[in-house]
């Protein structure tokens, strides 16, 4: 039960009833006529006054308060009840997720491994299209080389020849292919010195001849600035010529010009034209030359 307060209800009443006790109490006459007798009459009054404020007071205030008591009560109770319900839906929503996290857990192991297996017959899958894809490939090129073996065997069945035959035909073949090339380098070696019996030749009959060796080109590989001459990587093998002229060139710039005095298979020597230097510029190592 709350106690009265300065504003409360009770203690206003109470505080009314005080006062009309003073003013009774006041009412009589101040005079020193008034008896003892009375005098403890009126205090009796005053008394009896009072605690009859302070009973109604306290009446009042339980009035007032016992409504908003209850109240307070009532919502203490549904409040326990709720808080207990709460403690109870908790503990389930709790003992909920320990078997959903247990659930989960469960769940992703078994995810786990199964991805596991996922991954292994993948890669197995994968080893063995592999696999097949090799053998079918080895398969096709069989079933080819099988059938272009029979479509040259049934060529050589069309020729009517048995196969010791085509073997002796391939060895006179072969044979004359050497043959063939043996006698192609004769007449190569032959025609050059033909070619340059030629050329020595017609120095004793024109020495204002022009040596023809169209084609030729090579480099120079050695200077002798003395004596004015040059080796070249070029020779009777190339189709140079005893008194051949080849220009002298530099990128696009032109040297000089020099004539072919002495041939070898692979090389000649060659004098420096005087008359065809460029000034100052010299013929060098590693300068071409051609016809």
């Amino acid at each position: 039960m709350s106690k009265n307060t300065p504003h409360s209800p009770g203690h206003r009443h109470y505080d009314k009833i005080v006062r009309l006790s003073a003013t009774a109490v006041d009412s009589f006459p101040s005079t020193n006529l008034v008896s003892a007798q009375q005098l403890s009459h009126m205090y009796r009054v005053a008394l009896i006054l009072a605690v009859l404020a302070a009973i109604g007071s306290l009446a009042l205030s339980f009035t007032v308060t016992k409504p908003k008591i209850e109240g307070l009560v009532q919502e203490r109770t549904e409040l326990q009840t709720n808080l207990a319900a709460s403690e109870a839906a908790k503990t389930e929503a709790e003992k909920k997720a320990k078997v959903a996290t247990a659930t989960a857990d469960k769940k992703s192991s078994e995810l786990a491994a199964t991805q596991k297996e996922l991954e292994a017959a993948t890669s197995t899958a994968a080893t063995q299209q592999a696999r097949a894809d090799k053998y079918f490939a080895d398969y096709n090129k069989t079933l080819a080389d099988k059938n272009a073996a029979q479509e040259q065997l049934a060529r050589w069945s069309g020729t009517g020849l048995n196969p010791d035959q085509i073997l002796a035909m391939k060895v006179e073949l072969k044979a004359s292919k050497e043959l063939t090339g043996v006698l192609s380098d004769e007449k190569s070696i032959l025609q050059r010195n033909v070619a340059s019996l030629k050329n020595k030749l017609s120095k004793y009959e024109d020495e204002n001849r022009v040596v023809a060796m169209p084609g030729l080109k090579g480099s120079v590989l050695a200077v002798d600035p003395k004596w004015e001459f040059v080796v070249l990587n070029v020779g009777s093998q190339h189709g140079a010529l005893e008194g051949g002229l080849l220009m002298v060139r530099r990128g696009d710039k032109l040297v000089g010009k020099v004539k072919i005095v002495t041939v070898e298979a692979n090389r000649c020597v060659a004098n420096v034209l005087p008359t065809w230097k460029q000034g100052d510029v010299a013929v060098a190592a590693g300068d071409q030359v051609l016809y």
